[in-house]
């Protein structure tokens, strides 16, 4: 269950679709909302809770109020959440760590380069028609778009993790806590320096994602064979720093025989999103595609109704044609002659 628990970001990514291509609305869940659908989950507890929407859940002005109140109701749940590290001040790390969260996200697209000092501002270029910030690669002209990693956001992660692993090495339950990093073409430095960060670090493991471009047409993404080849060496890199690496589009052999080498997408068959007002939709991608509300009618009956059973296969639902954020392979026609290069040299086909 991923439950958005606000849409509000302290930060404005040009690659994020959350207000042009989503439209959320940039308001907080109440508390009456988070109580009826606690209640609709009394006879069967979700497996986990992501309190993560389309905006940062830290943002909300009772993020830590509703985790208390979810463990209440139920002890059992795992609770995680996803951020974009910049509101992780020691006040609130203390917060997190005072709380039975299991699993934090922590989503960055670049780490402060060299060239620039850390009580200045990101230095601004122009190369080529395009507004360079040396604090993002220099060159990395599409991971710009991603959000910045001001120098004040490695000094919080390296405090919150200090902090977690110092009561780990105690015997005391901790989160684990994953850096997620974002693929971008001709990123193959910058993918090596996150995972050596998240090793240096103490983070519990690397997160690999697809960049969907679906609503910004003038992002590009890397071809197929190149992200395999990012995902090839943040393995090897990862490897060499002790850290666990995963990609949610590197689907293993036992994963695209369940999905029929990619005929539907395996995150529909236990999976639900809440938006802030109580509406249940099957993916976090789909958010506008309500199929029912959890203040009017039970959960069983959303999920047991016909058009929400379309979702969950065995054939791929029309509203996720072009989707590909959780496939291994890319729908881009486009990319057939390289997906086929790859299957004759010995990827996975």
């Amino acid at each position: 269950m991923q439950l958005e628990v606000t849409n509000r970001c302290n930060l404005d990514c040009d690659m994020c679709p959350r207000l042009v291509l989503l439209k959320v609305p940039e308001v907080d869940m109440q508390r009456e909302t988070l109580e009826t659908i606690l209640d609709r989950f009394e006879e069967t507890p979700a497996h986990s809770m992501t309190l993560t929407g389309w905006g940062e859940p830290l943002m909300h002005h009772d993020f830590f109020g509703f985790v208390d109140r979810i463990h209440e109701r139920f002890p059992e749940t795992d609770i995680g959440f996803t951020t974009n590290g910049h509101l992780l001040t020691k006040r609130i790390v203390r917060q997190i760590l005072e709380r039975p969260i299991g699993r934090i996200n922590v989503s960055l697209e670049e780490l402060p380069w060299d060239e620039a000092p850390a009580h200045l501002p990101p230095a601004r270029a122009s190369e080529e028609g395009h507004e360079v910030n040396l604090m993002k690669g220099d060159k990395n002209h599409v991971a710009r778009d991603g959000h910045p990693t001001p120098p004040k956001v490695v000094e919080h992660l390296r405090h919150l993790l200090s902090e977690r692993n110092a009561k780990a090495a105690r015997g005391e339950s901790a989160p684990e806590i994953r850096l997620q990093v974002v693929l971008f073409p001709n990123s193959a430095e910058t993918t090596a320096r996150l995972v050596d960060f998240g090793a240096e670090l103490g983070f519990q493991a690397v997160n690999l994602v697809r960049l969907d471009v679906r609503g910004r047409p003038d992002l590009t993404r890397p071809t197929y064979q190149e992200e395999r080849d990012l995902i090839a060496l943040a393995r090897e890199r990862a490897e060499a720093g002790g850290i666990p690496l995963g990609s949610v589009n590197d689907h293993g052999h036992i994963l695209r025989v369940a999905s029929h080498d990619d005929e539907f997408c395996m995150r529909l068959d236990s999976y639900v999103y809440i938006d802030v007002e109580g509406n249940v939709a099957p993916c976090c991608l789909l958010r506008g595609h309500r199929l029912g509300n959890l203040a009017e009618e039970s959960l069983d009956g959303i999920w047991n109704s016909a058009d929400f059973k379309r979702f969950y296969g065995p054939d791929p639902h029309p509203a996720c044609d072009g989707c590909d954020a959780f496939m291994h392979r890319y729908t881009d026609q486009s990319d057939l002659t390289e997906r086929k290069h790859a299957s004759s040299i010995g990827e996975p086909s």
